[in-house]
């Protein structure tokens, strides 16, 4: 008899989950209501080259975890591992660049990566996120900190702490890595695996290895926020002191440095 079963990493949601989800979804509509974000649907499926591109070809995302497949017709598809390229397509497309700035959405929907199955881990998962377009500004990035942390709030979460990095600009973000690169390579023998070959393609992961032997190389590594530009350090004290007049509470932690490449 053929026994029918969910397949690994993904889950049925029952009527008890979907009270906690509405309720999820009732609160971040209020918020984004409230601060002038549009909500937006992109496509669960997308071309595979918007990702690579968008997200960065050295990412754990693009290397080892996203859905692709091609079609009968060739075409080369991906199941979106996240929001922000999909959303930025559509800003592109539907010419958003003509609206007021800046254009605010939200969106809220399921996203796939074929993460190995563990605890709190799903290859099909639902997120939500806050995107703005078209204006720089450290307002609006701690407007977005401030909702997703009224989100979490709202939810019954108590004390939360923020975790705050900046790895700068395309331009300052070069002269880090070239920093951390020379670090790494005098301490390229005591290197777990991974990071050996990080040093060849993403220096900053080396910042974010769990691994206990490359996290006690870490600890006298160079600073980021020590080498940012000048431009990027303004930015980012803007952007605390717009924070400590919120109230919102924060940690500075120079070993965040996951993101888009």
């Amino acid at each position: 008899m053929i026994k029918f079963q969910t397949l690994t990493g993904m889950h049925d949601l029952l009527q008890d989950d979907l009270e906690h989800f509405n309720k999820i979804e009732k609160i971040a509509q209020q918020l984004a209501d409230f601060y002038g974000f549009q909500r937006i649907e992109t496509p669960i499926l997308e071309g595979a080259e918007l990702f690579e591109k968008g997200t960065g070809l050295l990412t754990d995302i693009v290397e080892k975890e996203m859905y692709s497949f091609r079609t009968k017709g060739g075409d080369y598809l991906t199941l979106r591992p996240e929001g922000t390229p999909g959303v930025a397509r559509a800003y592109i497309q539907h010419g958003m660049q003509s609206l007021p700035k800046p254009v605010k959405l939200w969106y809220l929907g399921p996203f796939f990566r074929h993460e190995r199955p563990q605890a709190g881990r799903l290859r099909q998962f639902h997120q939500l996120g806050f995107e703005s377009f078209g204006v720089k500004s450290p307002v609006v990035d701690a407007v977005i900190i401030q909702i997703l942390y009224h989100i979490l709030r709202n939810l019954g979460f108590r004390n939360l702490i923020i975790e705050l990095n900046c790895i700068g600009d395309s331009q300052c973000r070069s002269y880090i890595k070239k920093n951390l690169l020379g670090y790494f390579r005098s301490h390229q023998s005591s290197l777990c695996g991974d990071c050996k070959k990080r040093l060849k393609t993403n220096p900053l992961r080396i910042l974010d290895c769990k691994e206990e032997k490359c996290q006690r190389i870490r600890r006298t590594a160079p600073q980021i926020l020590d080498h940012l530009c000048k431009e990027c350090h303004d930015y980012f004290k803007n952007l605390l002191e717009f924070l400590d007049e919120l109230e919102l509470p924060y940690n500075l932690n120079p070993y965040l440095v996951r993101g888009l490449d």
